[in-house]
């Protein structure tokens, strides 16, 4: 072995790596036990060389490693240890000043594999290389041509070389770089050329003054580094921006060849096509990859390993349970496919499995034949089968411009009295809620910053404004109901979900960002303004400003870069007009 070693002695002999290649302040990845720096003697333009294993982080991603700060990368037998070796040389080229040098090695496949998978000599190889084949012939194999005309526009290519100093073709079954000095390696030197950074790209391509100009930029980016996620997140929202939708469905295709066992891009795929309304395939989409490498469910009940997982067989007569999978928002929503399994599926029996705050008020409504609460899971009688929520519509086909008739689904017990809504004589009564659960991974964009930016529909007159925020901003609602005669903190009196339930009951309308308030509101039927941010959940879609999932809701979508203070003049107008005609049309 000692790879380093070897090709230290061999290219000590060579000016261009004296003169060139090894000059400066050097990285050292993968570098083991066998390190470049013990041979720092030999290239005399070397100032400093850092050595990087596993020890300090792993070598795809590089954490911790600055941009730009290298002269030259060196790497020996390492690369063919990384699944996807492109992504690891694409973030090794960053480490790198402009002008600065990628030297590295990797074993030939024939000379060192023997062109055999997976390799005879070391199990832990993932993929194989070659400098050129016609055609492919080992199942991990990378053709370093191809790899080079990959980087073209970060890198130049000074070097491509099939090293095979003190190889015996008449010991060509064993491993030669066991002992002795044989080489059985593919070298490669790459110049960085003088490119502007990816983020530097992503600030320019993020100035588009047009669609045109912000597709060729953000083009130009994702040509230039094709294996990072956050540039096809930011021409994906670029995009949406400039209704570029066609050129989405490329990007997220194109994300997932350079990223193929990446969670996020194939997420974004699937919640791409299910905003499209390609709901079937969308869906589909997320559940096979789910059922492959397992996506992280919030359930903490585990589905039961003696009943059979539905996958789209008719159930005629059978009885199926809808498990918990998410958050509160999504059980609601989901709920209204236990009469889309009777009716379209000829399911006999439908059961829910949900989270405790949830379970009278779905026993109340009665979509459920049975409803158990995650506490109860384990007492679930037998089942023909169970499916989580999310794949329903995998296996069902649901037009999104004909949905199945199923809302109102929510019922409010209706045994709560609230003393302000009911002594209310104002011409409107509009319910409030102003933040999500912190918790929520997009809950910095769906929340407003604070209630006061409300503050222009508060002054709207003959309307009275009931908050049932419970949570964050539970405070700052309370503050409100004490210095404004027209705004009470019902939240404060809420207990439940029934009780949330029996006040949007009593209300003309529910304004709310996206929480699972919005979801009981508009299942029960009730007028609901949901405010969104530019980018949202699957469900409400790109431009839409009705919902097809609820009829009764409409959307208030943030423009791209811009506050909520548009959203609440558009609000505001809404109001005046529901005054002025008597009621909120629908």
């Amino acid at each position: 072995m000692n790879e380093t070693s070897k090709s230290a002695l061999r290219r000590a002999r060579d000016p261009a790596f004296q003169q060139h290649y090894f000059v400066g302040k050097g990285i050292d990845i993968g570098a083991g036990d066998d390190p470049l720096k013990a041979h720092a003697h030999v290239f005399p333009r070397v100032t400093e060389i850092v050595s990087w294993d596993k020890a300090q982080g792993d070598a795809l991603h590089m954490s911790g490693a600055q941009d730009a700060s290298f002269d030259f990368v060196h790497s020996s037998h390492c690369l063919e240890h990384i699944a996807n070796p492109l992504q690891a040389l694409a973030r090794w080229l960053e480490l790198l000043k402009p002008g600065g040098y990628v030297i590295l090695t990797v074993p030939d496949e024939d000379l060192y594999e023997k062109g055999k998978w997976p390799s005879p000599f070391n199990r832990e190889h993932k993929v194989s290389f070659t400098i050129c084949k016609p055609e492919k012939t080992l199942p991990g194999s990378v053709n370093v041509l191809d790899m080079v005309r990959a980087f073209a526009p970060m890198a130049s290519c000074e070097r491509v070389s099939l090293v095979r100093d003190h190889y015996d073709e008449r010991r060509a079954s064993v491993d030669q770089t066991a002992r002795g000095l044989a080489e059985c390696a593919i070298e490669v030197v790459l110049r960085k050329r003088a490119v502007p950074t990816a983020r530097e790209m992503i600030n320019t391509a993020a100035k588009a003054r047009d669609a045109q100009e912000s597709l060729r930029a953000w083009q130009l980016a994702l040509k230039s580094y094709p294996y990072r996620f956050d540039v096809y997140h930011g021409a994906m929202l670029a995009w949406l921006r400039w209704d570029l939708i066609d050129a989405i469905d490329d990007l997220w295709d194109r994300c997932i060849k350079c990223l193929p066992d990446q969670h996020l891009p194939r997420l974004y795929h699937a919640l791409h096509t299910i905003a499209r309304g390609k709901l079937r395939e969308g869906f589909a989409v997320r559940e096979a990859w789910m059922s492959k490498f397992g996506w992280q469910r919030r359930t903490k009940a585990q589905p039961p390993s003696a009943i059979p997982v539905w996958a789209g067989e008719r159930l005629d007569g059978k009885s199926i349970v809808i498990w918990s999978e998410f958050g509160l928002g999504d059980e609601i929503f989901f709920l209204r496919f236990a009469r889309i399994l009777r009716e379209r599926c000829g399911a006999g029996r439908v059961s829910v499995v949900c989270q405790a705050p949830l379970v009278t008020l779905f026993e109340h409504s009665k979509e459920a034949d049975a409803v158990f609460s995650v506490a109860q899971a384990a007492e679930l009688p037998q089942h023909d089968y169970w499916v989580y929520p999310h794949a329903i519509p995998a296996h069902v086909d649901l037009d999104l411009e004909a949905l199945p008739q199923s809302v109102p689904f929510l019922q409010a017990p209706g045994t709560t009295a609230f003393t302000a809504l009911k002594e209310s004589k104002s011409k409107l009564k509009v319910g409030v809620v102003f933040k999500g659960a912190p918790t929520h991974e997009n809950d910095k964009q769906r929340s407003l910053p604070s209630l006061s930016v409300l503050d222009d529909l508060f002054k709207v007159e003959d309307v009275e404004f009931f908050s049932l925020q419970k949570g964050a901003g539970a405070d700052e609602a309370a503050d409100y109901a004490r210095r404004l005669g027209n705004f009470h903190d019902v939240g404060a009196s809420l207990n439940s979900m029934d009780e949330t339930a029996n006040a949007i009951a009593a209300l003309d309308l529910v304004l709310t960002v996206d929480t699972s308030v919005a979801h009981v509101a508009a299942a029960m039927g009730k007028p609901t303004w949901l405010l969104l941010p530019f980018f949202g959940d699957w469900r409400w879609h790109y431009t839409r400003s009705d919902s097809p999932w609820y009829p009764s809701m409409r959307l208030f979508r943030r423009a791209a870069g811009s506050d909520w203070s548009e959203v609440v003049a558009r609000l505001r107008g809404r109001l005046l007009m529901a005054l002025q005609s008597g009621g909120v049309e629908l």
